[in-house]
């Protein structure tokens, strides 16, 4: 949900319906061009910690003291520590996240008043975080996040685990609730492949506390994202949903392009890199820069990345998050 998908307007707004409306941090500064009068922003502040704060300001306004705002801040992204404190400092009631294991997180927050969720794919990942912080800080995640292989974007799994059993929510959410039981009890929420109230009652069976949703929350009227990143949502059949291979190394999952068709036959454009956004990204020897084409969604470009996740073929119209919210609270 990075990349000028995930901004003010749809965190605000599920946090104003009384969820958690999590903003993400990725991309911030150089989308900042398409909402912001000063377009030359997008160069100013190429890494988004200053937008960042301008973002979870105007969330915070929009939920009207309702819910929560959270930020989703990627461990592998380029100046991580400064957008966490940028976070924090403009009030956002947590930080979330992922994308490697954030060990020194609570050390970047200090005393702040904020929660801390990581992300995590298996019990042994949450394991290592717990025993880290318990000894370095004497503290413990306030939740945690458990996504599965059905997610959108990228996933924390090898390809030939997307679909094994022992790899799916059924199977990891019981597991990490239980190392969540071991360190005191703190809520696990299932994320991957959740729909509605169906799927968030069958995660509570197997000892999720919450669910977070992602892909369907993309065709809202309150997305900040371009239409035609909506409309390919209301579009996407079965055979429009790809898993490749991106240059941050993990498998990734997207909506076919005519650019996702040039990649999977390894047709790359030349590229400049402009920022080095993630640190585990080494320019030179990778075939496409992902940000680039990312942005390109956003902006709507037809040859744009699109992520999305396996639920994108449930789509069948523009919603509100009021409705989405309705659909997923269990009766």
């Amino acid at each position: 949900m990075g990349v000028g998908i995930s901004r003010w307007r749809l965190a605000g707004s599920v946090a104003a319906g009384g969820g958690m409306g999590t903003l993400a941090a990725q991309g911030l500064g150089r989308t900042s061009a398409l909402h912001r009068p000063d377009a030359a922003k997008q160069w100013i502040d190429p890494h988004g910690v200053e937008t960042l704060g301008h973002e979870v300001r105007a969330a915070l306004d929009h939920a009207g003291g309702n819910g929560l705002v959270a930020v989703n801040i990627m461990v592998a992204i380029s100046h991580y520590h400064e957008l966490v404190r940028s976070a924090v400092d403009a009030g956002a009631h947590a930080i979330v996240t992922g994308a490697g294991l954030p060990m020194d997180l609570p050390d970047t927050v200090g005393d702040a008043d904020v929660a801390l969720i990581p992300i995590v794919s298996s019990a042994r990942a949450l394991r290592s975080i717990c025993r880290y912080w318990e000894i370095e800080y004497g503290r413990r995640p306030d939740a945690v996040v458990v996504e599965g292989p059905k997610a959108g974007g990228h996933l924390g799994y090898k390809e030939e685990q997307l679909d094994d059993p022992a790899f799916q929510l059924e199977s990891i959410v019981p597991q990490v609730a239980e190392i969540a039981r071991s360190f005191g009890g703190f809520p696990v929420i299932a994320a991957g492949g959740i729909w509605d109230a169906a799927d968030a009652a069958r995660m509570a069976d197997h000892g999720a506390s919450a669910v977070q949703l992602g892909t369907r929350f993309v065709a809202t009227a309150e997305c900040d994202v371009h239409p035609h990143y909506k409309q390919l949502m209301v579009d996407a059949t079965a055979d429009d949903l790809v898993v490749l291979r991106t240059p941050v190394g993990m498998p990734g999952r997207v909506l076919r392009t005519p650019l996702i068709e040039r990649f999977l036959n390894k047709d790359f454009d030349r590229f400049k890199c402009h920022f080095r956004c993630l640190s585990i990204c080494d320019a030179p020897k990778v075939s496409y820069c992902i940000a680039d084409h990312l942005i390109a969604a956003a902006e709507g470009d037809p040859d744009g990345f699109y992520f999305a996740g396996v639920n994108a073929t449930r789509v069948q119209g523009i919603e509100t998050v009021a409705a989405i919210l309705d659909a997923v609270d269990p009766p």
